[in-house]
């Protein structure tokens, strides 16, 4: 008998079960396609006596179903009662026999960077009766499992692909860059509707009630106008985050000064249409896709033929025009953003990650979530809750 303590040692031991023993008994709640275990036993499937994998949550890949459409021998749990949550791995010829029982699933997690712990036990450590106990057991499961048809893999495969996305959410999982530290430890993205509002109304630069006033008067500019260009320029300007002598927009640089953003201000002088496409892009209500976002993107780089473009004036853009689902990320609050949730490399935050390490963050916050307040002053921070976020994690005072 020995304890298995490390993903290594865990995928070791599991290939060297399945080239040993001639015959194989497994019953797993969740397995993945893509692990050197699993394609082990597929080069070996004839060795398998049963198998029963669960697909309760959608942990299981839809390729491991593919793999084993219309199975004799390997089995799904496609509708427990309850979780169908076993780990057992029992591999045995006519005169010896070792099983793998623990915790670990037949996922790429659980052998590569899961916390799992099991034992394997053999024939040798005075346990005569276990491997029938084992085998009986897994034969009674086998018994209430079903084999899959490919129909019912299509329909599982597309359930997965929505599914996926919620199981991030659940797991605080954004894009794909592990986070400095858990969600647990973000003071502002857990916080309650009443606790966001009385951090937002400290700020100390530009105050409360002056930020509601200038998103405001934003708004109205977009419910008066049909398009961007469609404005004055002092007013496109001030949206813009930009200098006017005019200044159509008084407080234009805050949540946001874009002056420095030298090949941006000129092509936002010269009138470029990319900008007024890409935001036509946008609702001014409702919900907002990653296929707008992605449509938005696509107009504005077409601003930049000779490069020059940036995630901070994209975003300065986006947060005027919807506040109450974009942050604009620039210079001044990104370092504090960074250290609240934990991203790694701030400095490479790209178009894709800020969809995915920001935008779909925010939403999953509770304050996000909180239905709208029934006060005038609430509701109009209830309406740009996500650009708010710039006066609690603004640093410094910008110069104009």
């Amino acid at each position: 008998m020995r304890l298995i303590s490390t993903s290594a040692e865990l995928s070791k031991q599991l290939k060297r079960l399945v080239g040993k023993y001639p015959c194989i008994a497994i019953a797993t709640a969740w397995a993945s396609g893509e692990t050197e275990v699993f394609k082990s036993l597929v080069r070996n499937e004839e060795r398998i006596v049963q198998a029963v994998i669960g697909t309760h949550f959608y942990q299981t890949h839809p390729d491991v179903l593919d793999q084993f459409v219309g199975s004799q021998k390997v089995r799904f749990m496609l509708q427990p009662d309850g979780v169908f949550h076993p780990k057992v791995y029992l591999f045995w010829s006519d005169d010896a026999w070792e099983v793998v029982i623990g915790s670990p699933n037949l996922t790429v997690g659980a052998l590569t960077k899961n916390t799992e712990l099991s034992v394997l036990v053999s024939s040798s450590d005075g346990q005569p009766t276990l491997k029938q106990e084992i085998a009986e057991v897994i034969s009674q499961y086998w018994c209430e499992a079903q084999t899959v048809h490919q129909s019912e893999a299509d329909s599982y495969r597309k359930l997965w692909r929505l599914k996926a996305r919620d199981l991030k959410k659940v797991a605080d999982i954004f894009g794909d860059r592990a986070t400095s530290k858990p969600a647990v430890q973000s003071k502002v993205m857990s916080m309650e509707w009443e606790d966001y509002l009385a951090e937002v109304k400290k700020d100390k630069y530009h105050g409360f009630k002056d930020r509601l006033a200038l998103l405001k008067e934003i708004r109205e500019y977009f419910q008066t106008y049909s398009h961007f260009n469609d404005m004055d320029l002092g007013v496109r300007k001030g949206i813009a985050g930009l200098p006017s002598k005019v200044k159509a927009i008084e407080n234009w640089a805050w949540f946001g000064s874009m002056k420095g953003a030298g090949t941006f201000a000129g092509q936002i002088n010269a009138g470029n249409e990319a900008y007024s496409r890409a935001l036509d892009e946008i609702p001014l209500e409702g919900e907002i896709s990653k296929g707008h976002y992605d449509a938005y993107i696509g107009h504005y780089l077409a601003a930049y033929t000779g490069g020059g473009h940036g995630l901070a004036t994209a975003t300065r853009l986006l947060a005027m025009k919807r506040p109450d689902i974009f942050l604009c990320v620039d210079a001044q609050n990104k370092r504090k953003l960074a250290e609240d949730v934990g991203l790694e490399k701030s400095d490479q935050l790209d178009y894709e990650r800020y969809w995915e390490e920001v935008v779909l963050r925010i939403m999953e916050s509770p304050w996000w979530q909180s239905p709208e307040p029934s006060d005038r002053l609430g509701r109009e921070a209830w309406h740009a809750r996500a650009a708010m976020l710039d006066a609690i994690f603004y640093e410094g005072k910008q110069t104009v």
